[in-house]
């Protein structure tokens, strides 16, 4: 047997092609030069999501019929440690190859590639949401054709009294998925941009959360953005703000964050899901304008829940490799709060606690 050094020998050796996905922040398709370089350390993982390289690996035979690669092939969903300068770890890397290697032998090809990740402690299953998309973008990406959940949420939208139409209750989150991954086409973009405006708010929310997937068109960005500036959930607004994520950070976008954050010295349970949006899913935004970053740090330094809030997200932006210098520079400089100074010097000098 060939020496293995890396993923894609592993995959050579059972005679699969791979397709690597990274669901970590959102779901993105890595390129084959991407999968070379953080395979063999080449480069950093491109896609840090809380210090791990959070992976899909479609894995398919190497000479099976492209139409039906869907139907035939594995997913492997791993979680692989991240070292200081965001490479993936080596001694855990090559740990996990040793482990299926050894799986591979003791049981044979084919039985040990169906059962390899039993018990493996690198394995980690998506959310229902997320794996909803993980299939969207899938069969978009093959060219498969939509499953009967994505008709029946087409049914819905098109009808004349959404509003009134209570169908939205039996509607699938794979159906709603597939009609996020179809966004950038006109007519499935007109079907999206009614809900957003007239559909349940439960519809509005799942499909929000599928297109955070997404680059959205220019005109269905600025109608997010219009309802995000009147919405009084806050719930829905942090559900906007995710459907947003892949935005370009120009004024149109934030002003109207601006307002919706509010007063530096107020911070309600609300605010809570607006900052934890914008902390886990936009963390670019926050890099590219220091004022914002402010703010959110000011408002969790307001609140009276014991800094609990205030670590979360200090722990979170900390670990993302675009913001943890901004954040850094801001916590140290001289013109923050009294307050903000406060739970700075707290985060030192008290035992972390976890928000549920």
């Amino acid at each position: 047997m060939n020496k293995i050094e890396s993923l894609s020998d592993l995959f050579d050796m059972v005679g699969c092609d791979v397709t690597y996905y990274d669901l970590g922040r959102n779901i993105t398709k890595i390129t084959p030069q991407q999968a070379t370089q953080f395979d063999r350390k080449q480069q950093a993982y491109p896609f840090p999501f809380r210090q791990h390289a959070w992976l899909a690996c479609l894995l398919k035979a190497k000479d099976s019929n492209k139409k039906s690669v869907i139907d035939e092939s594995v997913i492997w969903f791993l979680k692989l440690p991240l070292d200081e300068a965001g490479c993936l770890n080596l001694g855990t890397r090559d740990h996990f190859i040793k482990s299926i290697v050894d799986k591979i032998l003791h049981k044979g090809e084919e039985a040990g590639l169906s059962e390899a990740l039993e018990d493996n402690p690198y394995v980690f299953k998506p959310d229902q949401e997320r794996m909803a998309s993980l299939h969207a973008i899938l069969g978009k990406d093959l060219k498969s054709d939509p499953s009967h959940y994505f008709h029946a949420v087409v049914e819905y939208l098109s009808s004349d009294q959404i509003e009134e139409n209570d169908q939205w209750q039996t509607l699938g989150l794979q159906g709603i998925a597939e009609l996020a991954a179809r966004v950038n086409e006109t007519q499935y973009e007109a079907l999206i941009d009614k809900a957003i405006k007239r559909a349940a708010p439960q519809v509005v929310s799942a499909l929000c959360h599928a297109l955070e997937h997404q680059a959205l068109p220019a005109t269905l960005q600025a109608e997010i953005i219009t309802k995000l500036q009147t919405e009084q959930d806050p719930l829905i607004q942090a559900s906007y703000l995710r459907a947003l994520s892949r935005s370009t950070l120009d004024d149109s976008l934030l002003l109207p964050l601006f307002s919706l954050l509010g007063s530096l010295t107020e911070c309600n349970d609300g605010d809570i899901h607006t900052i934890a949006a914008l902390a886990a899913k936009c963390p670019n935004w926050l890099s590219q304008n220091p004022q914002l970053l402010r703010i959110i740090m000011e408002k969790l330094a307001h609140r009276e829940d014991g800094y609990i809030a205030f670590k979360q997200v200090t722990a979170e932006l900390s670990q993302h490799p675009e913001t943890k210098q901004p954040l850094w520079t801001l916590l140290r400089g001289n013109h923050i709060s009294p307050k903000l100074a406060q739970a700075v010097s707290y985060l030192f000098t008290e035992t972390p606690k976890s928000l549920h």
